[in-house]
């Protein structure tokens, strides 16, 4: 299966790309509108996120959202792999459950999004740029 133009949530690699970087570099090179070589794979944005205070969680994927938004270093055509260690809940709201030392912790990840992620399959969805 190929990547779609925006962004690619797996839980498995869908393609192999030109570059690959954690999470926070990817977000860290967007702030900076610095370029982005693409299709790219992201990895860990579900650690930066489990990793955070519980109730930090929601401001962090707001800040992120708005990173995405605002950034000049991607293009519309542009694809983005983010490599997902969980698996995908689409109940109510988009999220991905991942198991921590304390059990399942369900991640907002759909937030980062304009839109829901939209599933392809159980195990690659897309949201659009």
């Amino acid at each position: 299966m190929a990547l779609h133009q925006g962004y690619n949530l797996v839980t498995e690699p869908v393609a192999d790309t030109e570059s690959e970087m954690a999470s926070l570099e990817f977000f860290r090179r967007l702030a900076a509108d610095e370029e982005v070589s693409t299709p790219t794979t992201v990895t860990g944005l579900e650690d930066l996120l489990y990793n955070a205070d519980e109730d930090e969680r929601g401001a962090i994927l707001s800040t992120l959202r708005q990173t995405l938004r605002s950034s000049r270093s991607l293009g519309s055509m542009d694809a983005v792999q983010f490599v997902i260690d969980g698996q995908f809940v689409d109940d109510v709201e988009f999220r991905v459950r991942v198991e921590g030392s304390d059990g399942g912790v369900y991640l907002d990840i759909g937030q980062l999004f304009v839109e829901e992620p939209k599933p392809l399959t159980s195990t690659h969805v897309v949201a659009r740029k």
